[in-house]
């Protein structure tokens, strides 16, 4: 073995495992150990597709299907539930830590090493500051089910005033026997969680989405 291909076989690993600690930090699918396979992995195949074109073969074949291929593992990274959508995130960083292993067999260490840097910053350092978005308040619609009975709606819109939320508009239809309460009002993140899981535990309240 070359000692260009053990600088290859540590930077892969090396550069894979720093994402996948961020990942595996978080609690997020496709941890430490995916990471590094994925990079070496994909590392490899480049070797393998370089050694194919000096044999006279097409040395792009391999590396194309390392694009595609890791579709599918990114792809299991992705799960819905209801109108949520989760692993987008860790579904991107599996396919850039394919890219870095590619990067890195082809011998482009500076280009690999100041992606995975940006990387790294756009995980952690713009995730705080996403967090400080999160605090803003926003305009937010909560829609809810309830018994048809005023008093309940009054006490549902009280009960968000309490919180120094300010309701903006109010609209109540009746249907199938049941009120259907549309509530606009500005709410933070935090604050919007808070009010539907008490909502919630109202027994007059049947349901509630967004």
């Amino acid at each position: 073995m070359t000692t260009d291909m053990i600088i290859k076989i540590f930077l892969a690993l090396i550069l894979g495992g720093a994402l996948g600690m961020e990942r595996q930090y978080h609690d997020k699918p496709a941890g430490f150990a995916t990471n590094c396979l994925i990079c070496l992995g994909a590392m490899l195949f480049t070797v393998l597709s370089e050694i194919m074109g000096l044999a006279g073969g097409d040395p792009g074949r391999i590396a194309a299907q390392i694009v595609t291929g890791v579709g599918f593992i990114g792809a299991g990274a992705i799960m819905r539930d209801g109108n949520k959508v989760s692993g987008i995130t860790t579904a991107a960083n599996v396919w850039l830590v394919a890219a870095l292993g590619m990067a890195v067999g082809y011998g482009e260490y500076v280009w690999a090493t100041a992606c995975a840097a940006g990387i790294l910053v756009v995980q952690l350092v713009l995730r705080r500051t996403l967090s400080l978005v999160e605090k803003m308040r926003h305009y937010d619609t909560v829609r809810v089910i309830c018994d048809p009975k005023w008093t309940i709606v009054e006490k549902i819109t009280e009960h968000i005033e309490k919180q120094n939320i300010k309701l903006l508009k109010r609209e109540v239809i009746k249907q199938d026997n049941l009120f259907h309460v549309s509530l606009v009002a500005t709410f933070t993140a935090h604050e919007f969680q808070k009010v539907t899981r008490e909502l919630l535990e109202m027994p007059e309240v049947h349901s509630l989405y967004q």
